[in-house]
């Protein structure tokens, strides 16, 4: 076989405009060999012809058992193949089999389109850093949802991950657009997501009253795909990035001001970056394709019944919340939201407070009184006692009392009574006989 050098120094020569025999007699080679090196494209190389795989004819043996069984392993169609088809190979082999006649479980990527007010894509994302709230260090977590039409972006921010706070994201996402769109898009998220069996998805129960009050059509994302949800996926980035570094608030309150001036000011009047259009005219257009929303807000707050306890406060959160003394040992219904704690009675509220997040705070707090003065010990004298407060003796000792008492009684009343003897000096009076 011919080297790469001489391939290319007869292609070389016949550009030259040599003839084939002045070719063969400068480079020492057979005319039929200058003339198929001249005809050739590509360098010679040694080619064996395939011998095949003894795999081959276990071809058809092999897509049976991934017709039945997606997931079977190449140990199990080894030892198949073994046991009955006679198979001597090695389980690489099978493996590697296995991977080609596998289909590719790989989505291509494509570009999708949206119309304005039709879909709305929603996810929650955890800060990157922990400000100090209330005393410590607190995560700060924020549902954050992307119109994808425009790009317009807002979030809600919460200190957890309840499924009050998500409904309670949705409502007031719901309330800053004016308007409902026609779909939300989920990660599997469980305020969503109750459990998923392939392409049978149960939802949590909560989340359906929402979707049901709103009327909006819902879609989970496939498991790992995070490109299905790409316009959220982006406004998460911009969030961390854009808003969040160099931030200094002390409450939510403060937080959700610092963040609406932002999200109004800067980051919903941007040109956006692939479209190159202003988010805001395209945000003007979504909100008048939305659909009008119901006359009553949507009741997010969680709530649950308990019974007040003797001191009037109920727990919630490591708080504790006053209800009216009237209310003592009666059934009340605690309600709860991000930023307020109420308490209602037979439909009524009767008392509302500022939720705290401070462990171990009475609301309000519980009132002393002045303490009452405490009386002296009076000690009196041994022997000195008086009426009822006398102590009491055993049996045994009042028994040896008594008798000792009636002895000496007994012994007076024996002896014959004598006067006392005259002082000195002293006149005796006359007997009267």
């Amino acid at each position: 076989m011919r080297s790469a050098l001489e391939w290319a120094q007869v292609r070389a020569l016949v550009m030259d405009g040599d003839s084939e025999r002045e070719i063969a007699r400068r480079l020492g080679m057979n005319r039929q060999t200058v003339a198929r090196l001249a005809r050739s494209a590509e360098p010679p190389r040694y080619r064996r012809a395939p011998t095949g795989s003894q795999l081959d004819s276990f071809d058809p043996v092999l897509r049976r058992p991934l017709a039945e069984w997606a997931a079977i392993k190449a140990p199990r169609v080894t030892e198949i193949l073994r046991a009955d088809y006679g198979y001597t190979g090695s389980v690489r082999l099978v493996q590697a089999r296995l991977q080609r006649l596998r289909s590719s479980s790989v989505r291509l990527a494509q570009r999708t389109g949206y119309r304005p007010g039709q879909v709305l894509q929603l996810d929650w994302a955890e800060m990157p850093t922990r400000p100090m709230l209330t005393g410590r260090e607190r995560r700060v977590c924020a549902l954050v949802a992307s119109l994808p039409y425009s790009g317009a972006q807002t979030a809600f921010f919460s200190l957890d991950l309840t499924i009050e706070s998500f409904l309670e994201g949705h409502a007031r996402t719901f309330e800053w657009l004016g308007g409902m769109p026609r779909e939300c898009v989920y990660d599997n998220l469980r305020s969503v997501v109750a459990r998923r069996a392939g392409e049978e998805i149960v939802w949590n129960r909560r989340f359906l009253h929402l979707r049901g009050y709103y009327s909006f059509h819902a879609t989970a994302c496939t498991p790992a795909t995070p490109r299905e949800e790409g316009s959220v996926e982006v406004a998460v980035r911009y969030l961390k990035s854009g808003f969040w570094p160099a931030r200094r608030f002390r409450s939510l309150a403060e937080l959700d001001g610092e963040y609406v001036e932002w999200r109004d000011r800067v980051c919903n009047r941007r040109l956006h970056a692939a479209r190159r259009v202003r988010v805001d005219e395209r945000l003007a257009e979504e909100r008048a394709a939305l659909l009008p929303l119901p006359p009553v807000r949507f009741g997010w707050s969680g709530h649950r019944t308990s019974r007040v306890p003797l001191d009037g406060y109920l727990r919630h959160g490591g708080c504790f919340y006053r209800a009216p003394e009237q209310l003592v040992h009666e059934r009340v219904e605690l309600r709860f939201d991000r930023d307020q704690v109420w308490i209602c009675h037979r439909g009524a509220e009767v008392a509302r407070y500022q939720r705290s997040y401070e462990q171990g705070v009475w609301l309000p707090p519980p009132f002393t009184g002045p303490e009452q003065p405490v009386a002296p010990l009076r000690v009196r004298p041994r022997g000195c006692w008086s009426g009822s407060s006398r102590p009491r003796r055993s049996r045994a000792s009042r028994s040896g009392r008594t008798s000792a008492s009636s002895r000496r009684c007994s012994k007076r009343r024996s002896s014959p009574a004598t006067p006392p003897a005259p002082a000195c000096g002293s006149a005796t009076p006359p007997s009267p006989h």
